[in-house]
């Protein structure tokens, strides 16, 4: 009777295992240019409804015909997954690997903030999305976060600054200090932006609470902690 009941789950789970893989294949081929002649390899499941594997193709973008890594979180396909990526999504444990390969951790500690750096850094970042999106372009660098919540007399202008601003103040870091702000780009639409906090030390590096964390690292303190 334990046999048989063994069975039946471990039969169950391949399954499931084998229906993740093929969605995973699925939505991975509706990102390709040119779907002819894709081979997948080393498909694994991992906690979180996470696929990660190798293709290859000939996708007219990539000029190499080399297996290339890629992973499925969900319903989103990425195939071209950093290495820290691959790390952490790819991982039977994803918090471990967080603090293992950034430093970021534990989660639940009260000492390394996260709770209250990951809130800020989403108040921040969606400020930004709305500033750009009214703006057409993010503060500067020179103009800081400071122009999220007072509209910049500094070049360039915001061509329509939101009544009261996007936020009421700017949020200072656990340990009191600004959060860093750099703009990149050329002033589009395009443009990108580094937001992040040195940590306890305010210095570069370090583990714990003195991490630093990022706003590019949103994406693993949402998935291992919805």
């Amino acid at each position: 009777m334990v046999k048989s009941v063994l069975s039946i789950s471990m039969c169950l789970l391949l399954l499931a295992c084998s229906d993740n893989t093929e969605h995973a294949k699925s939505l991975m081929m509706s990102r390709l240019a040119e779907t002819r002649g894709v081979e997948f390899q080393n498909l694994e499941s991992f906690p979180g409804d996470v696929v990660c594997g190798e293709y290859r193709g000939s996708d007219p973008m990539m000029s190499s015909s080399d297996f290339r890594r890629f992973i499925v979180v969900g319903d989103v396909a990425d195939n071209r997954p950093s290495d820290d990526d691959w790390a952490i999504f790819c991982s039977s444990d994803p918090a471990a690997a967080l603090q293992t390969r950034l430093g970021i951790g534990p989660l639940q500690d009260p000492e390394t903030q996260i709770s209250q750096v990951r809130s800020d850094l989403e108040q921040i970042g969606a400020a930004l999305r709305e500033y750009l999106a009214d703006n057409f372009a993010l503060p500067t660098t020179t103009q800081g976060l400071s122009a999220l919540a007072t509209a910049t007399t500094t070049a360039p202008l915001p061509r329509k600054f939101k009544t009261g601003g996007y936020l009421a103040t700017i949020p200072t870091d656990p340990w009191g200090r600004a959060y860093v702000y750099e703009r990149s780009g050329l002033g589009g639409v395009a443009e990108e932006f580094k937001l992040y906090t040195l940590g306890a030390d305010g210095v570069a590096g370090g583990t714990g609470e003195d991490a630093d964390v990022k706003f590019e690292h949103l994406k693993y303190l949402t998935f291992i902690d919805p």
